[in-house]
């Protein structure tokens, strides 16, 4: 399959995913719980966002320097410097907002983590008849299995934090670099999405985060052009509080079309 071809099925596969969970009514009621937490976290970051713009907006704006006209010539530069740096006090604002609100995201992603592991699995079965493990079944192995969604959930949630908050920091501390650590966040942002969406699959299979890497990059055409899509479906109003589960039923079949049943040692 040549890398254009690769690139648009990827890009296709959260619609896919989408088509299977509309066909699949068994599928609902776990597809329901990531989206009642999802709008549950909005409701509650939009309320605390509100309730406190003003003292955000402040504490955003502390390093802007107050330019004073002492004369009324220079008002020619003391005008376009104070619309300047009220617009740019708006737009760090915005990214603020942006970041509560993501982090509001992640915060649905981690507590659905069990409802979404299990629908992963019950998409696995649907498509290929068997669901890969490597874990004990009963009781314990499904204990075991939240508490690995869980744990893997919030690593992954804390690990795109880092990064994106550390590129965040770099182009506000540093003038100018706004211009590259901007596309570097989206960039990163398009292949952390199909990392963690179809980790679910490659979680029960004990794929390391190194060998996690290493399939993204042996995948990148698919990897990347699904990644764009679910970059764009999150950012979409509306349809991103559906975002969670159309991106797991999409990133599982990502994960079972384009990585072996187990990692390599």
């Amino acid at each position: 399959m040549g890398a254009p071809l690769s690139l648009m099925d990827g890009f296709q596969l959260p619609l896919e995913g989408g088509r299977l969970l509309l066909r699949e009514k068994r599928l609902w009621a776990l597809a329901a719980a990531p989206i009642g937490f999802s709008l549950l976290a909005f409701a509650v970051a939009a309320s605390v966002l509100i309730a406190h713009a003003g003292g955000l907006y402040e504490w955003a704006t502390l390093w802007a320097p107050a330019p004073e006209a002492t004369s009324w010539y220079a008002w020619l530069w003391v005008g376009p410097a104070k619309a300047a740096l009220a617009i740019l006090g708006l737009v760090v604002f915005a990214v603020i907002a942006g970041l509560g609100l993501l982090v509001s995201f992640l915060v649905a992603n981690v507590l659905a983590s069990p409802f979404l592991d299990v629908l992963a699995g019950r998409i696995e079965l649907i498509e290929t008849g068997v669901v890969e493990e490597d874990a004990p079944t009963g009781l314990i192995g499904t204990g075991a299995d939240v508490l690995r969604s869980l744990r893997e959930e919030l690593r992954r949630a804390l690990f795109f934090l880092a990064v994106v908050a550390g590129l965040a920091l770099i182009g506000f501390v540093i003038p100018g670099a706004h211009l590259v650590t901007g596309p570097a966040i989206v960039g990163f942002a398009i292949f952390f999405l199909p990392l963690d969406y179809a980790s679910y699959t490659l979680d029960r299979r004990r794929y390391s985060f190194r060998q996690k890497r290493s399939w993204l990059m042996a995948n990148k055409p698919v990897v990347v052009g699904f990644g764009c899509a679910a970059f764009l479906i999150c950012w979409v109003p509306g349809l991103n509080f559906l975002a969670i589960p159309l991106l797991v039923a999409g990133g599982t079949l990502l994960a079972i079309r384009n990585a072996p049943a187990r990692p390599d040692a």
